[in-house]
């Protein structure tokens, strides 16, 4: 199922604790607030706790989405379950991922791995419909969530003092942490430094939205947003730093939201220009880009240009070996049959062709689009905070997208990804957009 971590089980005395704590918490806790140990788990217990069982791996996400499946059925949370488009856009992408990614490689062994992939994405996607069902509730998240990442930050604080990954305890990080060009990567939970530095980046918008409706008492608020900013910085990440910029520039765009129509079409026009004037394929400005921040920009250029050249391949059900397309023979060291796909776009191309790309690009266009449907509303319809909060989940999605250009999601960073596509699928349902009793005690922004 998924990524192996490991052929056996891996499960330490105090990582049982909270395994166990975490899963009574999602029994006990109100609908609305049963996500929260799951959230919890995804910051801060590594993949390495494990139970591996008939040679699946069973990570202690995974007991949590099962514990949570049950407690929806055997309480009947999903009576208000009701197919949005985003919904059976969902769908689309998961058929995909199980039906092509397996006929691009036809066995057993890829077949629990496709199927074991989507079973992830598909229990934390319906979890989070069945359990928040209004934006007053998904403000209640953000908020546990921007509290939650101070204790992270702590940890990355210490980590980039000392040189030592205390989450190794929990196995499946490494003890000491990496070094590139002189500088710490910290990690915490994490299994690389680029994805800690992008779930740091993506909470960034949901805090900066959050502090529109935190009212006189914003010193929580801000601690949060700082805390984002230190697992952002002390990841040592390219990638997400270039996310940061985008996420501000996000922001930004706040003031200009009646005429995005206008940069959209701008932005298209500039990049068809740009490649009929450049040398070079217009994807080849990443790599001029990492000149300016650093990181390996050329390689990512490269990714994408090797898709775009060997699109025979796979754009019909994908594909499972990329070995030839690696600039120098190198490939992932525990597949010889593949390069190193640090590229989400790509990945969701090789693991089910234009089909599932084509699916995952449609779900992101869709929570655009609810995001800019409910920020254009008058005042008089939804009040200011809440708008600038429902923005905020839009530049959350922007920092995503930006992401994937930099790395391909394989850990638990991917509950919050699935999370957030919920949410829009929430917001797309008019009545669970409404005007709450503490929209009128908050701050205007």
């Amino acid at each position: 199922m998924g990524h192996v971590i490991s052929n056996s089980s891996n499960v330490s005395v105090l990582g049982l604790i909270i395994l166990v704590v975490m899963c009574a918490l999602t029994l006990r806790l109100k609908r609305e607030h049963a996500i929260f140990p799951l959230l919890f788990t995804t910051c801060y217990i590594p993949l390495g706790q494990q139970f591996v069982i008939a040679g699946l791996n069973l990570q202690f996400f995974r007991v949590l989405l099962f514990v949570g499946f049950c407690r929806v059925w055997a309480r009947g949370e999903s009576r208000q379950f009701r197919l949005t488009k985003l919904d059976k856009w969902f769908i689309v992408w998961a058929a995909a991922t199980v039906v092509m990614g397996t006929l691009a490689d036809v066995s057993m062994d890829r077949f629990v791995n496709r199927a074991g992939t989507t079973l992830n994405a598909a229990v934390v996607y319906y979890l989070v419909r069945c359990w928040l069902r209004n934006l007053d509730e998904i403000w209640g998240t953000v908020r546990f969530l921007c509290l939650m990442i101070l204790p992270l930050a702590a940890s990355m604080i210490l980590e980039k003092i000392t040189g030592r990954n205390y989450f190794s305890v929990f196995g499946g990080v490494p003890e000491f942490t990496g070094i590139r060009e002189g500088k710490l990567r910290c990690q915490g939970a994490f299994r690389h430094p680029i994805l800690a530095g992008t779930y740091g980046v993506t909470c960034f918008p949901l805090f900066v939205g959050l502090w529109f409706l935190a009212g006189k008492k914003k010193w929580p608020v801000v601690a949060g947003i700082i805390g984002s900013l230190v697992v952002t910085v002390a990841a040592g990440s390219s990638g997400a730093l270039l996310a940061l910029v985008c996420g501000i520039l996000g922001f930004a765009a706040w003031r200009y939201r009646g005429r995005l129509h206008w940069f959209r079409r701008g932005v298209v026009v500039a990049l068809i220009v740009l490649h009929l004037a450049m040398k070079a394929p217009v994807w080849f400005l990443i790599g001029r880009l990492s000149e300016i921040v650093g990181g390996t920009g050329w390689y990512r250029s490269y990714i994408i240009d090797q898709a775009i050249t060997h699109l025979n391949e796979w754009w019909l059900v994908g594909s499972t070996y990329t070995k030839h397309w690696a600039p120098a023979g190198e490939v992932v060291a525990g597949d010889p049959n593949n390069m190193d796909i640090i590229n989400n776009y790509v990945a969701e191309g090789l693991g089910g062709g234009f089909l599932k790309l084509g699916a995952f690009i449609a779900m992101i266009v869709l929570g655009f689009k609810v995001v800019g449907h409910w920020a254009g509303k008058p005042e008089s319809a939804v009040p200011l905070p809440w708008r600038v909060f429902i923005w905020g989940l839009g530049v959350c999605l922007l920092t995503h997208c930006i992401s994937f250009f930099s790395v391909s999601y394989f850990d638990q960073i991917v509950v919050m990804w699935y999370w957030l596509l919920a949410v829009f699928s929430t917001l797309s349902i008019s009545r669970n957009v409404v005007i709450f009793p503490r929209a009128e005690s908050v701050g205007r922004g």
